[in-house]
């Protein structure tokens, strides 16, 4: 698998379409509800997996290859290389015998490639050490089978095959390509049409051997050539589109599930938040429209038997925010007042039946008590000239 910061000019391009792609993202999870945010992202996962599925079926078809190259010669003017690519077709005798041949020409190196052809399942669930330990068994047995040490060498790859070519190209630099193939593709086999793609990605000799059953090696024509192009391409790609399709309709339905969770965790967020709102507005005590009262002077007994200045109401329950009208009748001839200081409550109470507004802000319970002198016991004293304010 190609590494998205195999160069800098990738690894910018690989960053800025990650930042384009997480800013919906976050403008979405920071304006709206958390739904939003996941609607938003499936959108972006659509339009990445579309842009990632034809780019896919492009490399798939064949129609995505970068421009031809020329590796530069390495050694000597007389030195020549070759590389050899193969996986199942590396023990038939035929590929043996023409690598030893090879090998006996003076100034001639080869390298024997054998990509270990992992899956993207077998990637995904790290299942991928019995195909390198199988890889390595076949190039072992040849390199045992064709001796040679000094002029032969091999190398296995995790990597796609003509991404695995285009690295050893790299490090190697061959003169002329091998690649050996079945004419029809087994499961740890390459693919037929890798000879052709990688004539048309690099500007080198190829040769195709290919192996039948039971037949000994030969080398297609042009005409089989572009057949096995043509099959292999298509075939490649119709598979891939039909797991693309599957695996969009997974990654839609999971999204849509999470979307419809999500929403119906937020609605009944809401409904047990307004349950429990009304439940504690049902529990507060009840707030009269008007309360109607008296201020009376040695209208009350205190616990020491003497009468003392008195309000009949001295309890007053109100709603934060609420006005609350107080119709108070003073049968004495000077004022009194309710002040609560805290509460920033200051009603003066004149003489006669008026009628005040007690505003409260803040929730809270707060004392109050007459400030003009009275009666400075009752004062004290809550429940005479002196009392609480409860605000909910």
């Amino acid at each position: 698998m190609r590494s998205p910061f195999h160069s800098e000019q990738e690894a910018f391009r690989f960053l800025l379409l990650l930042i384009l792609g997480l800013l919906p993202v976050v403008l979405a999870a920071a304006l709206g509800p958390t739904w939003l945010a996941l609607a938003v992202l499936a959108v972006v996962l659509v339009i990445l997996a579309a842009r990632v599925a034809q780019l896919r079926m492009r490399k798939l078809r064949g129609l995505a290859l970068p421009v031809k190259m020329a590796p530069p010669h390495m050694g000597s003017a007389a030195e020549r290389r070759v590389l050899v690519v193969a996986n199942d077709t590396l023990g038939e005798e035929a590929l043996l015998r023409e690598v030893e041949r090879l090998a006996c020409v003076p100034d001639t190196h080869l390298l024997l490639l054998v990509p270990a052809l992992i899956s993207p399942g077998a990637r995904l669930t790290g299942a991928i050490d019995g195909l390198l330990d199988q890889a390595r068994v076949r190039l072992k047995t040849a390199l045992d089978r064709v001796g040679h040490g000094l002029v032969v060498a091999g190398e296995i790859s995790e990597a796609d095959p003509l991404q695995a070519i285009e690295d050893t190209f790299a490090i190697f630099a061959p003169d002329e390509v091998i690649v050996s193939t079945r004419s029809e593709r087994a499961a740890s086999g390459l693919e037929p049409r890798l000879a052709g793609l990688v004539r048309e990605r690099f500007a080198v000799p190829v040769r195709h051997l290919v192996f039948e059953p039971g037949s000994a090696a030969r080398e297609p024509n042009r005409d089989t050539e572009a057949r096995y192009r043509h099959e292999f391409g298509d075939a490649a790609a119709r598979k891939f589109g039909l797991k693309a399709l599957a695996g969009a309709g997974i990654m839609a339905a999971v999204l849509m599930s999470m979307v419809a969770l999500v929403q119906s965790s937020e609605r009944d967020e809401a409904r047990a938040a307004s349950q429990a709102a009304a439940e504690q507005i049902a529990a507060l005590p009840p707030v009269a429209k008007m309360v109607v009262l008296k201020v009376i002077p040695e209208g009350k007994r205190g616990p020491e038997g003497e009468k003392h200045d008195e309000f009949t109401t001295t309890e007053f329950v109100v709603r934060a925010g609420q006005p609350q009208e107080l119709r108070i009748d003073n049968t004495d001839e000077v004022p009194h007042s309710i002040t609560a200081p805290e509460a920033g409550v200051n009603i003066v109470v004149m003489p006669g039946t008026h009628t005040y507004t007690l505003l409260v802000k803040q929730p809270g319970r707060f004392l109050w008590f007459c400030t003009f002198r009275c009666d400075e016991w009752a004062m004290q004293h809550p429940g005479y000239m002196s009392g609480y304010i409860t605000v909910s």
